[in-house]
């Protein structure tokens, strides 16, 4: 409901209007016959909007408006006055008022315009409020937070990023990425953007630069959006020993979930987008004849090892596609297992993507079958 405040020295306008606004019934009306009577009725309660009448007896409608303003009232304020009466218009825009409207006309028409205008000054104020808590809560997080353009000027700097940074606001403004951390030449920089506008959002581990000069470890997460016609890059970065924690939860995870494929009768790999085995489970250890645990460098076996040859480049080829696409499709590979075996696998293949934008492949056997000799 949105409630409003008229007020008018003419009682039948009031009644008139009172009774058109609150006809759509989501609108409610309380009526004034003068300034003084409307500060009484503020007093008691505060209002979505006010609406005025510019010329009454005593205060008139501008020097009502100019009095709210001073005492820090930012409740929307529409006023009306006369036709040919531009000046006061002026008067009133200048002094805060939201909109203004002309007496005289077409009743209806001036109603229904009353009516959008007190909707669109609750929505316009709706809004401002709600950037204003947002501003409010990116300026206060305490992560830090940094926009930049696609040319790697530094365009917003939360608070918690001028005080790990040691600098002033408008020092950070004056700045670019490369400033803050020295592996983003230009080059670098515009090779990451290219980067960052395929894959959406990207996360990286690096040294920002201190005032003082002293490098601070930290995890950044990338993100590149339009905004206002314009590719706007956002960057949340936090310290080290936050990325470690993180990162340990991330790894026990990740052992609870081989432990899993573990204990499954079928095979199961996880593949970078070239090839390299990352890991694979125990019933992938007894066909491959490669055991993952204890292994030194697990990435010395490919998974294109395991392909029958003459095959290699065309599943190397899906396997590249469905990892950077973060895609699922169910594939068919002729494998080679241990002494020669080999067998067709259907393998249900989903890509994701990992740290450091790093994209990867899991392949999950769907139709075990028993292995068999050429």
């Amino acid at each position: 409901m949105i409630t409003v405040l008229f007020v008018d020295d003419e009682p039948a306008l009031l009644d008139v209007s009172r009774l058109y606004l609150e006809k759509t019934g989501d609108i409610k009306v309380d009526t004034c016959f003068s300034v003084e009577q409307a500060i009484e009725s503020l007093k008691e309660r505060s209002y979505d909007v006010i609406v005025s009448d510019y010329e009454m007896p005593g205060i008139d409608g501008i020097e009502f408006l100019k009095l709210l303003r001073n005492l820090g009232d930012r409740t929307p304020f529409i006023i009306f006055t006369g036709r040919g009466r531009e000046h006061v218009v002026i008067e009133a825009l200048n002094s805060g008022a939201d909109f203004y409207l002309q007496k005289g006309g077409d009743p209806k028409s001036q109603f229904a315009e009353l009516s959008h205008k007190i909707r669109l000054s609750v929505e316009r104020q709706r809004n401002e409020r709600s950037l204003q808590i947002t501003r409010h809560s990116v300026d206060k997080a305490s992560i830090r937070i940094f926009w930049f353009d696609t040319r790697g000027r530094i365009i917003y700097a939360n608070e918690a990023s001028c005080k790990a940074l040691g600098y002033t606001p408008e020092e950070l403004l004056r700045m670019t990425i490369g400033e803050i951390d020295p592996f983003f030449t230009r080059d670098e920089w515009d090779l990451f953007v290219q980067r960052l506008r395929a894959h959406g959002s990207m996360m990286l581990q690096a040294f920002h630069t201190r005032r003082d000069r002293e490098m601070v470890a930290v995890e950044v997460s990338f993100t590149i959006r339009d905004f206002q016609a314009r590719e706007i890059i956002f960057a949340y970065s936090w310290s080290a020993g936050e990325w470690s924690a993180n990162k340990t939860r991330e790894k026990q995870v990740e052992i609870r979930c081989h432990r899993i494929a573990d204990a499954m009768p079928c095979l199961y790999f996880e593949v970078s987008t070239d090839g390299t085995l990352r890991f694979w489970n125990d019933t992938a250890s007894v066909f491959t004849g490669y055991q993952f645990k204890n292994r030194a460098n697990p990435g010395e076996l490919t998974f294109l090892d395991l392909v029958l040859k003459g095959q290699q480049a065309h599943i190397a080829g899906i396997i590249s596609r469905v990892g950077e696409t973060c895609q699922s499709e169910i594939i068919q590979v002729p494998m080679v297992g241990t002494g020669g075996a080999h067998r067709t696998v259907i393998f249900q293949a989903h890509g994701y993507e990992g740290q450091a934008g790093r994209h990867f492949v899991q392949l999950l056997e769907i139709f075990p079958k028993t292995m068999s000799t050429p």
